[in-house]
């Protein structure tokens, strides 16, 4: 029974150590595969969106992959990205990496972490060739965080995701403010005296038949009934009714049909519809200067009408000017 325990026992040890021989398999340096490369000697790595990686003892993984935020991945995917090997930190296993892509103005590289297969095991310093990819974080500059980073800042999209606003100051943003609450105004005050004039009229006032004209704008034409005599050689034509639109009413309760003043236009109301014109001919004149050529509604250049302009949700929507950006990481082993 003793002997049968220190057999189990020795048994046991051995295959602990082989299993721990295994796991730390390394590369021995005097025979060197020619597709194993010792990663403390790869100065640089170029890396491409849509491709995968050399695979062994692995899968193969993509060379370039955004670990997040995923709500900004979607708005940019990065083509190319070039890494630079800038030595080891206390581990000299571990090297550290400066990766550079070109990226519009909204954007900007987080951490960019280099990924590559150890060639015999996860703990061999000689990688596969091909095989290391990049995980990177894409983040938003200032820029960015106007134009994509909230409900706030955005035109209203009729419908579409697609329309992004063109980013305002914080003078803009009050200027735009301001005149909302002038134009809800001037048009409830318009819209009051227009329902006041239309109540106060009295809807008894005969209505003349024969010639007649349309709501308001045309002439009246005589009634069903002659006057009483004697007659007037040249009978007056019956008075127009008012239109909402006219400034001057009359009264049927009265022979004479005085003429009573309606609601007609003021100061304020003029001076604010001009400054609700100037305001947005000054917003066209903005809009012009920062997008040359817009795309209407129905398609073509920038003719007249209402347009907004058309900023699509992917990388050919972003801006224009690039710039070369940086993100810095270390290197695992898989």
């Amino acid at each position: 029974m003793y002997i049968l325990s220190r057999s189990t026992t020795l048994l046991l040890l051995c295959l602990l150590l082989s299993d721990t021989v295994i796991s730390g398999k390394v590369t021995n340096p005097k025979r060197v595969p020619k597709n194993a490369v010792l990663l403390s000697k790869v100065s640089a790595l170029t890396v491409r969106a849509g491709k995968k990686t050399t695979a062994r003892r692995t899968s193969a993984v993509p060379q370039l992959k955004c670990v997040g935020p995923s709500h900004i991945c979607k708005l940019y995917e990065i083509d190319v990205m070039r890494c630079k090997n800038e030595g080891a930190d206390y581990d000299p296993n571990n090297i550290q990496w400066s990766c550079q892509a070109s990226l519009p103005e909204e954007f900007k590289l987080g951490s960019t972490d280099v990924s590559c297969e150890g060639y015999e095991s996860s703990d061999d310093p000689y990688v596969l060739s091909g095989s290391c990819g990049v995980e990177y974080r894409l983040l938003l500059t200032e820029k960015g965080e106007q134009r994509y980073g909230g409900g706030s800042n955005k035109f209203w999209n009729f419908g579409s995701q697609d329309y992004e606003r063109i980013p305002e100051d914080d003078g803009g943003k009050w200027a735009g403010r301001i005149f909302m609450i002038l134009f809800l105004g001037v048009l409830f005050l318009i819209l009051r005296s227009m329902f006041n004039a239309w109540r106060t009229r009295n809807p008894r006032d005969p209505r003349p038949r024969g010639g007649g004209g349309g709501f308001g704008w045309g002439g009246g034409g005589g009634g069903d009934n002659d006057p009483p005599p004697p007659y007037d050689p040249r009978p007056s034509p019956w008075p127009r009714k008012a239109s909402w639109f006219s400034g001057t009413r009359y009264s049927s309760g009265s022979s004479s049909r005085a003429p009573q003043q309606g609601w007609q236009p003021g100061f304020w109301t003029g001076a604010a519809a001009g400054a609700a014109g100037g305001y947005l001919a000054g917003r066209g004149s903005q809009a012009r200067t920062q997008q040359p050529q817009r795309e209407s509604w129905f398609g073509g250049g920038g003719g007249a009408g209402p347009s907004l302009p058309r900023v699509p949700r992917s990388s050919s929507g972003s801006s224009s000017s690039r710039y070369e950006s940086t993100g810095f990481g270390g290197t695992s082993r898989r």
